[in-house]
């Protein structure tokens, strides 16, 4: 027994590490809520079954049905409106049930993690009481904006890269970079094909590999890209394309009961909390620069930007598909407006949302706003009454930490916060191709031959720059000259055999720690078996820092 609370307690302390710098300021309400995020499988089930039904109202119920369509929507255009999709849609609208939801924009053929956190409901969701199980929601940030990398590139490894990773790339320019993703057109079918190309050819180009085993990757990429194909003839903008690929992948294929919704869908269900929002803008406002503030002076700076603060919670749509950021203003005759500039055509943009204490969005302008980061969750919480939050380790983790206080001064009630941040732990092709060509190197530590080895380079500079400052001198002495450009052939030729040795190094090194897009599991794996490693890994480590052991299990993989 003393075992395993011992076990416990170290896994505890694993998972609450990754709050240190939130911790180490030491104030009681923050560490109150870090201390409350479950670390491990059994404090899921056990914390969201706790967690109290709230009162669903009319207003809730309004909402969830309004919620129901958008989803029918969704799953109608893509093809995957199956019998489970449709059982939890009933339970949406007929019950009153619990829900989970994670958010994500539709990133090109997105990394694990947004998957990951898919796996994570759907578990969730299957191993609670029968009773009282969550329907577990995706909601598709489908109004961000095209800039971000990840939106538009997909990341392989690959050893054959300069870097050590191979990019998968829909084309970017000025004119798209602050797009909506929902108002940005989908690939064309020459840049799919040329996508499959080079994937293909990143596959076929690995020499170590046998002919059964290429083959077997091949079928893998085939599965998927039919998929692919699939999605990209009924897409009609890019969000699409992408969110499409990964409901055919988790429901039609995984079976999953997963219910996918655009967030530019729910401008009628977020419609009272638009208004309510706006209705108590400055606390809004003061609670997130006070957060800032605080966070700031405590020297944590990442997850969010500067000029939150500064402006209103929600973006302001504009016709030429991008956005802008709004500030509530009153005009000459005392009403209330939201008024700002497209980021990407610098149009000025004004909608009249009523007047002081009458805030009220005109039902035909709704869908020409949309909420910023944290005001999201804040409507999820306030509009449908989610229990459950899955966020990630990145930005949405700090949004979320910072708008804590916003929740608190607004007086609702934050769901309970569940993150995953496990490593997979796998070898696939381009892996082992990194790991061989490091042991043709003899290097079996990189981070300790990179120091050693950039300590030995500066020892070479440092020899080879008085040499070239002495040849200029000694010129016209044959002899001596002679002699030191053979010194200095010796060490220049020493010195690029190590940085040739160094680059090998870093790009191997880039391959190794790079999370790659889903590809490379769906390649590695097959796209039946990937769902249930990770669910698998999720109920059996129990602690979430625990590494997720995945096995390729390819015939001539040596173990």
């Amino acid at each position: 027994m003393g075992n395993i609370t011992a076990t416990a307690m170290d896994e505890n302390i694993r998972f609450k590490s990754l709050f240190s710098k939130y911790l180490k300021i030491n104030n009681s309400n923050l560490n109150n809520f870090i201390l409350s995020i479950p670390s491990n499988f059994d404090d899921v089930l056990k914390l969201l079954e706790e967690y109290p039904n709230t009162q669903i109202d009319e207003n809730i119920i309004t909402n969830r049905k309004n919620l129901h369509d958008a989803i029918t929507k969704f799953h109608q255009k893509a093809g995957t409106l199956t019998a489970k999709v449709n059982s939890q849609l009933y339970i949406l609208e007929e019950n009153k049930p619990k829900i989970i939801v994670a958010i994500h924009q539709p990133n090109l053929f997105a990394y694990s993690g947004v998957y990951k956190k898919i796996v994570m409901m759907e578990t969730i969701s299957k191993y609670m009481s029968k009773s009282d199980f969550p329907l577990p929601l995706f909601i598709i940030v489908d109004h961000d904006f095209m800039d971000d990398s990840w939106v538009h590139v997909a990341k392989l490894p690959s050893i054959r890269n300069t870097s050590g990773i191979f990019d998968v790339r829909y084309p970017m320019n000025d004119s798209k970079r602050w797009k909506i993703i929902c108002k940005t057109d989908p690939p064309t079918h020459a840049l799919v094909r040329y996508w499959e190309n080079h994937i293909y050819s990143w596959i076929k180009n690995d020499k170590s590999l046998s002919k059964e085993h290429i083959k077997r990757l091949y079928d893998n990429l085939d599965g998927f890209w039919k998929i692919v194909e699939d999605s990209l003839s009924i897409s009609n903008n890019y969000s699409e394309f992408n969110s499409i690929i990964m409901s055919k992948l988790i429901n039609n294929l995984w079976n999953y009961k997963t219910l996918f919704v655009n967030l530019s869908e729910l401008y009628h269900t977020f419609r009272q909390g638009y208004n309510f929002l706006l209705s108590n803008h400055e606390t809004y406002l003061h609670a997130l620069e006070s957060s800032e503030l605080f966070f700031k002076k405590h020297n944590i700076l990442k997850g969010i930007s500067s000029n939150s603060s500064k402006y209103s919670p929600l973006w302001l749509h504009c016709s030429c598909g991008g956005k802008g950021y709004s500030t509530v203003n009153k005009n000459s005759d005392g009403e209330i407006e939201l008024s700002g500039k497209c980021i990407s055509c610098k149009k000025s943009l004004v909608l009249n949302v009523g007047k002081q204490n009458r805030i009220d969005i005109p039902k035909d302008y709704l869908s020409e706003v949309s909420p910023r980061a944290i005001p999201i969750l804040l409507l999820l919480s306030r509009e449908l009454k989610v229990s459950g939050y899955v966020t990630g380790t990145g930005g949405s983790l700090g949004y979320t930490i910072v708008g804590k206080k916003v929740f608190d001064d607004l007086k609702i009630r934050m769901p309970l916060l569940l993150l995953w941040p496990a490593n997979d732990i796998y070898m696939g092709f381009a892996q082992k191709e990194a790991i061989n060509l490091l042991q043709e190197s003899n290097i079996t530590d990189i981070s300790n031959f990179l120091i050693e080895a950039q300590k030995k380079n500066i020892e070479y500079q440092n020899k080879i720059t008085p040499l070239i400052s002495k040849r200029n001198q000694i010129y016209k002495d044959s002899n001596s000259l002679s002699a030191l450009l053979n010194e200095l052939f010796y060490l220049k030729n020493e010195q690029r055999k190590l940085k040739t040795i160094i680059k090998i190094a870093e790009k191997s090194k880039n391959a190794l720690s790079l999370k790659p897009c889903i590809i490379d599991y769906i390649v590695n794996f097959g796209m039946e078996k990937i769902s249930d490693k990770w669910s698998y890994n999720l109920v059996k480590n129990k602690d979430f820092t625990a590494d997720v052991i995945m096995n390729t299990n390819h015939p001539d993989e040596t173990s």
